[in-house]
């Protein structure tokens, strides 16, 4: 349930569910180990995928609204984790908003040059020399695991960021170091502009402060977490904080 009624003429209006995935969708928590040498490249990532209640919820609820998963993750393991739930209504939204897969066509949402490409790889090679747990493979952004916050990761982005065009997002189990203009709010914005909906037509949920902005270009924002991420609304009860709010929507919506 959440807290409060989400007001009967604001639900009218909805057209676009967008959930974050990891907290909100399915558990947090991502297990990778990786290995690279000189003709080698191996890698191996453990995590959790949408349950069948789940999914069949979302199904449903796709014949009142287009449902967005909104993550950080790459796209290939988006299509993997929610695989029961693509086509006909969902949107996976990847990389903290550069790619929407919608009704099977990619969509790029920010563009680069061979330049930022090769500034990753130089910072890349710098991260390997830590004790970080592996790099999760990603196509625009790149994304190093490690216990703990590590100054170092800042230093060598520095480093080799001379044109300081890049910012370092830790999210607790991971860092992800990107262009500044990215974001998951740029990147549902420009998917807001790409399919002609509203700002008052969008209800949006994560569960970290990272996604405050995500929460705050929805017309109707929901936190998974109140004390991690204020917002007006918030899910109570035991479950996925997304199957809560996709149930109370599904409940409430014509």
């Amino acid at each position: 349930m959440l807290n409060k009624d989400i007001p009967e003429e604001q639900l009218r209006s909805l057209k676009l569910l967008v959930l974050d995935s990891d907290g909100v969708s399915v558990p947090r928590g991502t297990d990778i180990e990786d290995t690279e040498s000189e003709t080698l490249y191996e890698a191996q990532i453990k995590t959790f995928r949408i349950t069948d209640d789940f999914a069949e919820l979302l199904n449903q609820l796709k014949k009142k609204i287009l449902v967005c998963i909104s993550s950080g993750r790459n796209l290939v393991y988006l299509q993997s984790m929610y695989e029961k739930v693509l086509g006909g209504g969902t949107i996976l939204q990847a990389e903290n908003g550069n790619l929407s897969l919608i009704d099977g066509t990619i969509v790029q949402h920010f563009f680069y040059d061979e330049e930022y490409f090769q500034k990753l790889a130089g910072i890349k090679r710098d991260i390997l020399k830590l004790p970080i747990k592996g790099m999760e493979p990603k196509q625009f952004i790149l994304s190093c695991h490690a216990s703990s916050e590590l100054k170092e990761i800042y230093d060598i982005v520095k480093l080799h960021d001379t044109n300081n065009e890049l910012k370092v997002l830790w999210n607790g189990e991971a860092f992800d170091i990107q262009k500044k203009e990215v974001s998951k709010k740029a990147g549902l914005e420009r998917l807001m502009e790409h399919l002609k909906i509203k700002r008052e037509q969008t209800i949006a949920m994560g569960d970290r402060v990272n996604d405050k902005e995500l929460l705050e270009v929805a017309g109707i924002g929901v936190s998974a977490d109140k004390e991690a991420l204020p917002a007006q609304y918030w899910t109570e009860g035991e479950g996925m904080p997304g199957e809560i709010l996709a149930r109370y929507l599904w409940e409430n919506l014509d």
